[in-house]
């Protein structure tokens, strides 16, 4: 059976919602967790734009649930190519 593998972007941008959007002052928290402008959190927070690689380590390193996620993706993506490695993997 194959695998259903989620888009990364809605993934994501939904694991920062859950976590951040109940907070009072999300979009500051966030920009605080990620090291970026409280005007790209706005971005994240309200789904036009997904974090950039720096400021997604930033987040993972905050925060648990954030990590949890890019984790479960990662291994979903693995499921997905049942033991095909990466050429540079040789």
């Amino acid at each position: 059976m194959p695998v259903i593998v989620r888009p990364v972007k809605d993934s994501l941008l939904d694991a920062i919602a859950r976590e951040f959007k109940p907070l009072r002052f999300a979009q500051e928290m966030l920009a605080r967790a990620s090291g970026k402008t409280p005007r790209a959190a706005r971005n994240w927070l309200d789904g036009r734009c997904a974090p950039d690689a720096d400021a997604l380590i930033e987040l993972m390193a905050s925060c648990n649930s954030i990590a949890d996620e890019v984790n479960a993706l990662v291994e979903e993506r693995r499921r997905a190519r049942e033991g095909k490695k990466c050429p540079g993997s040789n």
